[in-house]
């Protein structure tokens, strides 16, 4: 296996290994060394390889093999999940007592730049691609990944899009150009507004879709593009076009909803999913003491147990909903036994559903009530809970409330929890304890906000770091 590695330690942390045979494993090679990124991506199939190497990037641990997910549920504990385990990085997280140099805000930071750049570098490699439709697949898989880490990261490090607001608050590094030399990594690259970030997620989505094929295997189509934009959209509170794509994808992707739910996570490549990290029992996040399974589980031997799903949100399930204590919700049984765990995340290698087709049927339900549409809205609502054994909503049950609970439930530790309650402006309910009362912690706080690395302001100083850090 080839790997080119090329980075500065000053800026950015933007590591360029490009796995070109073999997405395995990657060669420690002196970051001091550079290697000509455009001499090896000088055939169609290294960049073939290229495009497969990206997407087994969004495994790392600090994206979707754990962070990317976890990290938007450490960040609204209270009164949902409890973290017991003993990393003192997601501990930081759970009490909003994180600092800028958080080994987490770090570690997200790097790799998603990292698949940025090679998304870069496979697009500046396009004219080599002779191949009509590889060469418009391959630059549409390019623009999905890096729009998808810039929406992650913008979400993540800066305040909450307002609608109808200008959003010049301070967004991330908008990093379009590739990266190929020590030289070019040390161009100082200043934090972009909100807006330029979500102005240019929507056009690398818009013109992805446009580029990607209807069908695409276990890879980004042109449906999971709308899918992915859909979300992007109801981040900002643009329920119409949200609704629009949502009803797009559920209509024309020829996808289905599972049998169960449980199934989505359990099953490869469910007919629910328009993308799923692809793992195995050989391959997976498990394997470093990392990974959504070694969190969450707590069954014999298997996970350390650190997500407790509280009795307070479980409750809300119903007796007969299989997404709680009927089913999906189980008690551990091994490290930090006895109290309840989240069934969706069992086994190390099974695969990771990023998006899926409940959610744009949750998308659309919301979309159609606040449009005034309820008669619709209750009907996908009660897709979704007829699927799981949920007792159905009626028409005088339904509210924006419901159907935001509705999310709650579904998408439970799915990475959706804080920035749902940010974008919905939903403070943080703390239950009391002992002699302390109930309080709340508004989500507008500064805490809330991931810190910007210390490593990157320390060596970046265009770099404004976040309120609070």
């Amino acid at each position: 296996m080839k790997t080119i590695f090329s980075r500065s330690a000053a800026v950015l942390a933007l590591g360029l290994s490009l796995g070109l045979a073999s997405c395995e494993k990657q060669l420690n090679i002196d970051p001091y060394q550079s290697v000509d990124a455009a001499t090896a991506l000088n055939n169609e199939s290294n960049v073939g390889s290229a495009v497969v190497g990206m997407y087994a990037r969004l495994d790392d641990p600090n994206l979707y093999g754990t962070n990317l997910i976890l990290v938007p549920e450490l960040m609204a504990v209270n009164n949902y999940i409890r973290f017991q385990g003993s990393f003192q990085n997601f501990i930081q997280l759970a009490n909003r007592t994180t600092n800028s140099q958080n080994t987490t805000a770090e570690g997200i930071w790097r790799a998603a730049y990292q698949a940025i750049n090679q998304a870069n570098l496979i697009i500046d490699a396009l004219p080599v691609v002779s191949t009509a439709s590889l060469k418009s697949q391959y630059e549409g898989e390019a623009r999905f990944v890096r729009a998808d880490m810039h929406f992650e990261l913008v979400r993540l490090y800066a305040k909450q899009y307002q609608a109808g607001g200008g959003n010049t608050q301070l967004g991330v590094p908008l990093n379009l150009v590739p990266v190929k030399t020590v030289e070019q990594a040390s161009t100082l690259q200043p934090r972009a507004t909100v807006e330029q970030v979500y102005t240019q997620v929507i056009e690398d989505l818009t013109k992805a879709i446009a580029l990607l094929p209807k069908s695409n295997g276990t890879r980004a189509s042109s449906y999971t593009a709308k899918a992915l934009l859909a979300r992007v959209y109801l981040q900002q509170s643009n329920f119409v076009q949200a609704g629009a794509l949502a009803d797009d994808v559920i209509k024309n992707s020829g996808k289905a909803l599972s049998p169960t739910l449980q199934s989505v996570f359990t099953n490869r490549n469910s007919s629910e999913t328009l993308l799923e990290i692809q793992q195995n029992d050989q391959n997976n996040a498990g394997t470093s003491n990392s990974g959504l399974a070694t969190h969450f589980a707590s069954i014999g031997q298997l996970g350390r147990g650190d997500i407790q799903v509280l009795p307070a949100f479980a409750a809300q399930y119903g007796p007969t909903d299989a997404r709680g204590e009927a089913g999906l919700l189980y008690v551990g049984t091994g490290t930090r036994a006895g109290v309840l765990r989240s069934g969706k995340y069992t086994t190390y290698g099974q695969n990771i559903p990023v998006i899926r087709l409940a959610e744009m049927y949750l998308i659309r339900a919301e979309a159609a009530f606040r449009a005034g549409n309820l008669t619709d809205a209750l009907a996908d609502i009660n897709r979704i809970r007829n699927r799981s054994g949920a007792t159905p909503l009626t028409l005088a049950q339904l509210s924006l409330a419901t159907i935001l609970r509705e999310r709650q439930l579904e998408l439970a530790f799915e990475g959706f929890r804080i920035h749902d309650l940010k974008r919905t402006g939903t403070d943080i309910f703390i239950p009391a304890t002992g002699s302390n009362p109930a309080t709340t912690f508004p989500i507008t706080s500064d805490r809330l906000v991931l810190p910007i690395p210390f490593r990157e302001t320390n060596v970046n100083t265009t770099l404004v770091q976040n309120p609070g850090y």
